[in-house]
């Protein structure tokens, strides 16, 4: 078979090429991490699909192989799931599997299977199906990537959230839905340059951002607990302004509503930046939420095991520790303590009774 390769075509397959040796060594990066989680495994599921979907299509493999377009449709929908929960474990340090994040595959299968195989009428429907569900999608990652960077304590993430989330799922939708439409025909030799083009962009600065980040990135909390602080690092200033930090938190500001890192910086008259920097570095917390959750967490310990207040109900407790409302006092209670407000008063006051 004789294969007729243009200008175009060989720079698509030397951006292809570079593609893939970039995303390859990010995969072995990952798969090579001593502290292997689920940042991880979702980086490693995101890289090797986007692996799989630089070869299947490209115009010389599409033109050699001619590979279905049901299994080009499967791994461009299996990166976009992938690509989600690769977003939700990057953001959220605090990120574990629940039955929650597979609803995307259940909707997918029956959705790429019909757009596939359904008869000639049907197809267009499955189609639009699919294309509503990765847009929802791409808004879901552009949510969870913007939600939390007001109280991230990280700037490299905090900067990295911005780019992430308006470059690479739109551009992961727009090949998603060219690929639908070309989906009985090989896809055009402009479109696929452009592809390998912005794809290696995107590659290339992601990969550039990851290697150059230290391993702070990667590190978990484990039960609620933060890593050492590292006071010995700050300038005898940044210390005292810090010392004012914690007091103005063990005084009770933590108990204010709504409080985030915006109100604290100016009610201690400090640059909200400088704020970020010293909690952080200087107390090992890498959200913000998670710095106050902790004073309200403690605080709700020794309410539920006063016998004097054994009376009063979970949900008045939430209130008065700042939260809005009991969904959110009962998820950080029992991510930090391991079991629910309730057990743990029971347990607690069960104590009181037998000494």
């Amino acid at each position: 078979m004789s294969i007729e390769l243009t200008l175009a075509g060989f720079v698509d397959l030397i951006l292809r090429g570079a593609t893939f040796g970039i995303l390859l060594l990010l995969v072995t990066r990952f798969l090579r991490r001593p502290d292997f989680g689920p940042l991880c495994l979702t980086g490693v599921l995101f890289g090797v699909t986007g692996l799989v979907e630089i070869l299947l299509n490209a115009p010389t493999i599409v033109e050699m192989l001619a590979p279905p377009g049901g299994l080009v449709l499967t791994f461009q929908q299996m990166h976009f799931i992938f690509l989600w929960w690769f977003v939700m474990a990057l953001f959220d340090d605090r990120f574990s599997w629940h039955a929650a994040m597979f609803w995307p595959m259940a909707i997918a299968i029956p959705l790429v299977t019909g757009a596939v195989f359904a008869p000639e009428g049907l197809r267009l429907s499955f189609t639009v199906g699919l294309v509503v569900m990765n847009a929802t999608l791409l808004g879901l990652i552009i949510y969870r990537a913007l939600r939390n960077r007001a109280s991230d304590l990280i700037e490299d993430r905090r900067r990295f959230s911005l780019a992430l989330a308006f470059t690479v799922p739109p551009f992961t939708l727009f090949v998603f839905v060219a690929n639908l439409i070309s989906i009985e025909a090989p896809l055009n030799a402009e479109l696929c340059l452009i592809y390998s083009a912005v794809y290696f962009c995107l590659a290339l600065g992601f990969s550039y951002w990851l290697t150059a980040l230290k391993d702070g990135l990667f590190q978990r909390p484990v039960n609620g607990a933060v890593a050492e602080a590292g006071r010995g690092e700050l300038s005898a200033a940044d210390r005292l302004e810090l010392d004012r930090v914690v007091k103005a938190m063990d005084g009770g500001l933590y108990l204010e509503p709504g409080l985030t890192i915006g109100a604290l910086a100016d009610l201690l008259s400090v640059p909200e930046h400088r704020l970020r920097r010293l909690i952080n570095g200087g107390l090992g917390y890498r959200n913000f939420a998670a710095f106050v959750n902790d004073y309200r967490i403690r605080e709700a310990k020794r309410r539920l095991s006063d016998p004097e207040m054994a009376r009063e109900q979970i949900i008045q407790h939430a209130f008065s520790l700042g939260y809005a409302s009991l969904a959110p006092f009962n998820r950080a209670f029992r991510e930090r303590v391991g079991v629910s407000p309730t057990e743990y008063r029971e347990n607690a006051l069960a104590g009181v009774i037998t000494h």
